[in-house]
């Protein structure tokens, strides 16, 4: 029930934040659909407050945070005031319009798809992911954001050997300038707000987000693309319940939602600027909407703002051209340019660092390899939650029938000049375009897939109604026939891939469990004055960073811009792994869980324990870790010292079936044998002398763990989920 309250918490707030600047902007004719640009100006205007507050020495949103919230109660106050006494009435009966009713029922059911396996998975408000770690970066920006000021230098925030990325030598620089800022200050400001730590935010956030957009995409089809009501709800409905979408929001993608809103909304304000232009009314307050979308895309995707006209320009010049309209192209393009240059001025860190991100770009190949999802795909018929191509052939037979039927009508349309056709044509054919060249691309760069998928998510709103375009509703026309047909059959298909997400992020691959929230408690351990991050998986690495802000700490692997890897200077090891060595002396060890711990390095280092032969690759679920043997697996334990080591050895093991035995030597010699359950659970410790060099130690299961598993073709033995290896005093 949190999730639901939580986001829902979220919409209103933005709202709050956005209704009374967009009831100011908006000319009177368009005043009525004030709910579908509030979200986009609520959003812009909020991390617009956290950009000044970061430029200064207040310590954070949480200094000021609820301060603020008298900026959108004056706006709103200002608005009901300045448009006469019956303005309260006409934002209400707005919103009591057919249109604004069917789209809260939109929004109502793809929040549950969205919500409900979060809500599944477990007690208590956190963040899971399907597989993207980018929900750690945007928690700790968030507490950069909001516990520290931009002169901070505590903990890791003045390391600058870590954090240097490019022109950012700290931490709070990086987030002010090259990294996706607003998404960390949305989350900053509203954590504050609801009372609420960031690592709980992040995923309700993205579906929040991705939420808001609803509104604008069904308006956008409406003034855009020039859809009829019926056929422009159906596309908010396909963006609310797209694979594509729901894709976004669980590899928490929130700086491309927040591009998504921020395109849709230049290219709904050029389209209105365009119908503003033959009439005699100032057209400057629109401009206000125009520099809030400029705002959205600076502060979340700086670098899309290279390409972000991409559909609005051919829109407003295609239909001047058709409509013999040329003259309007100039007060629209006057607005436009002096929202950007008014954009430029307030926020131009963003801005300069736009030839930088594409610099670190080149340098390093971010992100992973994305399915390319085709003309189908963009509609939402994909094979899989992944984003896998429908293996079955009628697919192809599908893609061509669709992309053939468009094309048909296109060119039916142009030939006509009718201005619809102009406008679907501005907001298809140049995504296209872009996702042919990075396709072609992909085929040498593997992640270049993934710039094709984030190219389509961010032009995403414009691109679905573009191709919905020609769907006409009412009669009994082949031509209407067909459309409810078509709407019928996407919408079952949609659902079923919305169905699947639901069922496999009700136990998602990756959360915030206990134990990663468990390493907060380090920042307040007075011993601990730094660390070594020597955590293997990288979703538990990032999130130790998030959570260790005010401690010192370094890096032993990659993990991500602003985290560099450096000479290990800390005191404390930081661990996660399945092999521990244990130190003699408790003072020397602080365990945190059955997953992590903190080991002074010089009190371990005479003994090191390594994987041998005889192992399947590692498998996780959560922060859970294990291996599983092929037969026999080996364990390599190495004594640099000169004298034998006394030591204590323990495992935690699991085997296929309760009752099976495994049987432990080391170097050949047997030590001791133990029954094994089909749950993880530990062996008694036994006393273990480790001559100086290298013994091996395997792990041999008995002959009935030599068999297949239903669901599994490996031939397994034992799985080990911890070996823990306590060195003892004294000879």
């Amino acid at each position: 029930m949190w999730y639901y309250l939580i986001a829902a918490g979220l919409v209103v707030h933005t709202y709050f934040w956005g209704t009374g600047a967009v009831w100011l902007a908006l000319p009177g004719r368009w005043r009525r659909w004030w709910w579908a640009f509030a979200p986009g100006l609520g959003l812009a205007l909020q991390s617009a407050v956290v950009w000044v507050g970061a430029h200064t020495d207040l310590r954070g949103t949480s200094s000021y945070a609820w301060w603020t919230e008298l900026l959108p109660l004056g706006l709103l106050l200002a608005g009901s005031v300045g448009r006469g006494p019956g303005s309260g009435r006409q934002l209400a009966t707005a919103l009591l319009r057919p249109p604004a009713i069917l789209l809260a029922g939109l929004i109502a059911v793809g929040g549950w798809f969205l919500l409900s396996p979060m809500a599944a998975a477990g007690s208590g408000v956190t963040s899971s992911s399907l597989g993207s770690c980018d929900h750690a970066d945007y928690a700790a920006g968030a507490r950069v954001l909001a516990e520290f000021s931009r002169n901070d230098r505590t903990g890791m925030l003045g390391l600058t050997e870590v954090t240097h990325i490019g022109s950012a030598g700290y931490f709070f620089d990086f987030w002010l300038r090259l990294n996706h800022f607003t998404p960390s200050a949305l989350i900053a400001h509203n954590g504050v707000i609801f009372g609420l730590e960031a690592y709980r935010l992040v995923s309700v956030t993205a579906a929040a987000l991705l939420l808001l957009n609803v509104p604008l995409v069904f308006f956008l089809a409406r003034v855009a693309a020039g859809l009829k009501t019926g056929v422009a709800l159906f596309v908010a409905g396909v963006y609310a319940l797209s694979p594509l979408s729901a894709y976004a929001v669980h590899q928490g993608c929130l700086g491309q939602i927040l591009a998504a809103q921020g395109i849709g909304l230049l290219v709904v304000t050029v389209a209105l600027l365009y119908r503003e232009a033959g009439f005699a009314r100032p057209r400057w307050p629109l401009g206000v909407v125009m520099l809030a979308a400029f705002w959205l895309l600076a502060g979340s995707y700086n670098f899309i703002l290279v390409v972000c006209l991409a559909q609005a320009v051919p829109w407003v010049v295609g239909r001047s051209w058709v409509e013999s309209t040329g003259r309007r192209l100039r007060p629209v393009g006057l607005v436009t340019v002096a929202a950007l240059a008014g954009s430029m001025l307030l926020f131009w860190p963003r801005f300069s660092g736009i030839i930088e991100r594409f610099q670190l770009f080149a340098d390093y190949d971010y992100g992973w390899a994305v399915p390319l999802v085709t003309w189908d795909g963009w509609l939402g018929l994909v094979g899989d939650i992944y984003l896998e191509a429908d293996p079955s052939p009628w697919r192809w037979l599908i893609m061509i029938a669709l992309a053939a039927s468009w094309t048909v009508w296109l060119i039916w349309a142009w030939r006509h000049r009718r201005p619809q056709a102009v406008g679907v044509a501005a907001l298809v054919l140049p995504v296209a375009a872009g996702w042919t060249i990075l396709a072609w691309e992909s085929l040498a760069r593997t992640n270049a897939s993934y710039d094709a998928f984030k190219l389509v998510s961010v032009f995403y709103p414009g691109l679905l109604a573009g191709l919905c375009g020609g769907l006409v509703l009412g009669g009994k026309s082949v031509r209407a026939r067909g459309t409810v047909l078509f709407m019928v059959l996407l919408l079952a298909a949609i659902l079923l891939r919305a169905e699947e997400f639901r069922r496999k992020m009700a136990s998602p691959p990756l959360r915030v469990d206990k134990h990663i929230v468990g390493l907060g408690r380090i920042e307040k351990m007075p011993e601990v004055a730094s660390v070594n991050v020597r955590v293997g998986l990288y979703w538990s690495r990032l999130w130790a960073d998030a959570f260790l802000l005010r401690t010192p700490h370094y890096f032993a692997e990659p993990t991500y811009e602003g985290r560099n890897v450096t000479p290990l200077r800390g005191d404390w090891d930081l661990r996660d792994t399945m092999l521990s060595v244990v130190p003699a002396a408790d003072a020397d060890r602080i365990e945190l869980g059955r997953n992590f711990q903190l080991v002074r390095p010089a009190a371990v280092k005479a003994v090191r324990v390594e994987f041998g032969a005889g192992w399947y690759a590692v498998e996780r679920f959560g922060t859970d870790q294990w291996r599983w043997t092929n037969g026999a697996g080996q364990i390599v334990l190495t004594n640099s010292q000169s004298t034998p080591t006394a030591t204590r050895l323990r495992l935690m093991v699991e085997g296929l079936r309760s009752g099976d035995k495994l049987e432990v030597d080391c170097n050949g010699t047997e030590r001791w044998s133990t029954g094994l359950s089909t749950v993880p659970g530990w062996t008694e410790p036994v006393d273990l002398l480790l001559p100086p060099g290298k013994s091996v130690l395997t792990l041999r299961p008995g002959r009935q763990n030599l068999r297949q598993t239903p669901n599994d073709r490996r031939a397994l033995g034992v799985a080990l989920h911890l070996l823990e290896l306590r060195l003892r005093p004294g000879p």
